[in-house]
Parts: C-alpha cells; sequence; structure tokens
C-alpha cells in the first residue's frame, strides 16, 4: 500500500501553459526539466523518501496578461541534476500524475514561504506562530520553497 502521507514542505515552480498542456497530455507519470539545478529540492526529495513521506509540487502558470495561478500539483519521485559543462545544469524531476489544484489555493499568495529553521524551532518549543511570508511571482522562479497547502497534507 503505497504511502499517503505528505512532506510538510513542498515545491512551487511556474511553467508555461503549454507545458502544462503537454504534462495533461502524458498518461500517469511526468516530467519536468529545468536548466537550473535543483540541487536543495533533491535534498529534500531524499529527507522525505527517508521519512516515507512524499514530496508534493505544486505547478503556477501565468496566461498572458493575467496573474499567475497554481493549476496543478503532483507527487515527485525522482530528482536528477547533471552538471553538463561548468555552469551549465540539466535538472529532471519527474511526478506522479498531475492533480487539479483546489480552487481556494490557486493564488499564488495563498501558499506561504517555508520559515526559517529558527522560526520553526520557536513553534515547536515556545508554542510561538511566527510570521509567515506569502508567496510571489517574484519568488517562484525557478522554484521555491513553500508549506504544503493543507488540503494536501490531508490527503484530500
Amino acid at each position: 500500500m503505497e504511502n499517503t502521507a505528505s512532506y510538510p514542505f513542498c515545491i512551487a515552480t511556474i511553467v508555461t501553459s503549454k507545458a502544462i498542456e503537454a504534462m495533461l497530455e502524458g498518461s500517469g507519470e511526468g516530467h519536468y526539466r529545468d536548466d537550473h539545478p535543483w540541487l536543495v529540492a533533491r535534498e529534500m526529495l531524499e529527507r522525505a523518501q527517508a521519512d516515507d513521506v512524499r514530496l508534493p509540487i505544486l505547478f503556477a502558470s501565468k496566461p498572458e496578461d493575467e496573474s499567475a495561478t497554481f493549476t496543478h500539483w503532483s507527487y515527485i519521485s525522482r530528482i536528477e541534476v547533471v552538471e553538463l559543462h561548468r555552469g551549465q545544469w540539466d535538472t529532471r524531476a519527474t511526478f506522479s500524475e498531475l492533480q487539479v489544484m483546489n480552487p481556494i489555493w490557486s493564488e499564488i499568495d495563498s501558499v506561504f514561504l517555508k520559515p526559517s529553521q529558527e522560526q520553526l524551532d520557536r513553534e515547536r518549543m515556545e508554542n510561538v506562530r511566527v510570521y509567515r511570508t506569502a508567496l510571489d511571482e517574484f519568488h517562484i522562479h525557478p522554484y521555491a520553497i513553500c508549506e504544503t497547502p493543507s488540503f494536501i497534507l490531508g490527503g484530500v
């Protein structure tokens, strides 16, 4: 039986509408490529897998003359990062079938950037909820590390 628990943090990225369409045309497993090294994302995936939980990825797209919004999400199964030449990278993320984003979470600023470890420690040890910073279009490229939305954490 596949584990349905999610990692408390997720990856959020922005792609073109055409990229979303191409991902939706594939059945089952999807792929995403980037020329930025997703080294920290790969480490997060390794931690999630070691904890036997799944790492979510949120996909936003930006239609012409509109604001970016989240449209789909999935779970990452693999991240490969290769240095092609000095300073040139190829990242390939493999993920499960895309799911439609819950409409409540479609706005970019409905998702919050991951707080610092010190902020998380204060919440855990001192029971003090520290201020959260909403995601914006500036922080989402090439990817952002965010708190996993509650509808994914709940397995809905």
